[in-house]
């Protein structure tokens, strides 16, 4: 019954789906979720190994996309592949955001490789590229410790966290002004390290 269901949905479009799903038919969200399957896979492979485990970011993938179901707007313009691929990758980088929060928990004194990593650098999958990632990230780590003031320090912590400029500017007791100029400051030495 449920493989006769699927078929029939194989030829709507992605609209027709979402409609169908909030209409109620729950078959219409597994027939997105097997075409988005490789999307969402491919995003969660993009951050393996600096952060949750790749079933973990595939499930928040997931999670992203029945999101997208569930707020897509026709009426905005914007088709659905790209609409859920935004919400896809963005479900997926709060995870890593939170995961790196928490961890900045336990080790509040240390800027964690896989913080800057997720900041500042794309992952690699290979290991050969993974060794040499975390190489560059070492020397990355080295150089903001030594070139940054203690205030780009701050924000830069509280920004690896997740944190907005808002918070950021809270939490240390500074304008969200102060907060900005600090953030390109620390861009400008990014830049200049090259």
């Amino acid at each position: 019954m449920l493989d006769e269901e699927l078929n029939e949905l194989k030829d709507k479009s992605d609209a027709q789906l979402v409609r169908s799903y909030k209409n109620g038919d729950q078959t219409a969200f597994q027939q997105l979720a097997a075409r988005y399957f490789f999307i969402i896979r491919k995003n969660a492979a993009d951050y393996y190994g600096i952060g949750p485990e790749a079933d973990d970011l595939f499930q928040e993938g997931l999670l992203g996309l029945h999101n997208a179901v569930k707020g897509y707007d026709e009426n905005n313009n914007a088709s659905f592949k790209t609409y859920a691929g935004v919400c896809i990758k963005n479900k997926i980088l709060s995870a890593l955001r939170s995961y790196n929060a928490e961890k900045n928990k336990i080790n509040k004194e240390h800027y964690s490789i896989d913080d800057a990593e997720l900041v500042l650098s794309s992952p690699e999958t290979e290991p050969e590229n993974a060794v040499i990632s975390n190489e560059a990230l070492e020397s990355l780590q080295v150089y903001l410790q030594s070139n940054l003031s203690k205030n780009e320090s701050d924000v830069l912590e509280l920004y690896i966290e997740g944190k907005t400029y808002d918070e950021i500017a809270s939490e240390l007791g500074i304008s969200k002004k102060s907060c900005d100029n600090a953030m390109q400051r620390i861009r400008k030495k990014l830049r200049v390290r090259g």
